[in-house]
């Protein structure tokens, strides 16, 4: 009897346990081995510890489950459990988001690093897209962005007429056009073979990708014009949160502030160095920019996102956490 009774214990432990635990599925247009990769299984692993295994995450790297405007729906549905979103897709969606792309809000990593951890920014902004279906755990700092292609740029009327590729947001094409060049929205997935065949005559992004996605391979010319710091969030499923207990959730974002202020320092970090490869390695060449005729062509941006009232907050906010005076 004793026996029986504990093989029956035994089962029902096992049968909780399981009902418990959970793989959930994370999609992401980024490679498992880029500094972005490292910061997400940090986040995956301490997830895993910290929840005793009944949350476990399973990572689709490098747009397995297409690129972020494909999964973004399935996101929202509850069809994919969790998915990395870019701050220029956030903006599609809630538009005031769309401050954080504006060229030139962040003038350092300081500033930045204070917006970004800041409380108004996870209780306030962003928490703006739980109407959409997802909550956002938090974001990954992804470094300045700047211009590559395939002839030289010193100057902006050397940036006039090139066709580049941006990712699909009304914010980085306006930005593009202020520079005089021809945006070309494509999907990050699209890039290297656009380059390649000479569909785009160069791209905007991290100068960091020219060696850690080898388009050093097909576009030779870097220039750090640093307009805007691109950020990505990871965000989870409302239909996924709701099968997650209050401690597991606890957990998920602690371990996801942790790789976020870990993304602050690795990321730009990496990126210094990987740029440094790409000239070495590759024969990039990476030269800089007078930025103040750039700055000068984007006041119009400025002025168009502070008519829209919940733009303009943000913009106030934002600048009065880097103790900046907001003059445009």
């Amino acid at each position: 009897m004793k026996s029986r009774i504990l093989i029956t214990a035994l089962l029902a432990a096992v049968l909780s346990f399981s009902a418990q635990a959970r793989t959930y599925k994370l999609a992401t247009n980024t490679p498992a081995d880029s500094p972005t990769g490292q910061v997400i299984k940090q986040f995956v692993d301490a997830v895993k510890t910290g929840t005793d295994n009944r949350v476990n995450i399973r990572v689709y790297w490098n747009g397995a489950l297409g690129g972020q405007t494909q999964y973004i729906s399935q996101v929202q549905s509850g069809v994919i459990d969790m998915g990395m979103l870019n701050s220029g897709m956030l903006e599609n969606l809630q538009p005031a988001i769309g401050v954080i792309n504006l060229p030139y809000v962040f003038r350092d990593l300081e500033e930045y690093h204070k917006v970004m951890s800041s409380d108004y920014m996870h209780n306030e902004l962003l928490a703006t897209t739980q109407k959409n279906g997802f909550e956002v755990l938090g974001y990954i700092s992804n470094g300045f962005r700047s211009l590559h292609a395939s002839k030289p740029i010193y100057s902006i009327e050397d940036i006039r007429g090139l066709k580049i590729r941006t990712m699909a947001s009304d914010t980085y094409i306006s930005m593009l056009q202020a520079m005089g060049a021809i945006p070309v929205p494509l999907e990050f997935t699209e890039t290297y073979g656009a380059l390649q065949q000479g569909m785009v005559d160069g791209a905007e992004g991290s100068l960091a990708g020219l060696w850690e996605i080898k388009f050093g391979e097909v576009t030779k010319y870097g220039v750090r014009s640093e307009q805007t710091r691109l950020t990505d969030f990871i965000v989870l499923s409302q239909r996924a949160m709701k099968t997650i207990t209050d401690d597991d959730m606890a957990v998920l974002r602690t371990a996801m502030h942790a790789a976020s202020e870990h993304s602050i320092t690795l990321i730009d970090a990496t990126h210094k160095q990987s740029e440094k490869l790409a000239e070495e390695k590759m024969g990039v060449v990476i030269t800089d920019i007078d930025k103040a005729p750039l700055i000068e062509a984007m006041k119009p941006l400025w002025r168009d996102a502070m008519q829209d009232p919940d733009k303009r907050e943000a913009l106030e906010r934002i600048f009065a956490i880097e103790d900046r005076e907001l003059d445009v």
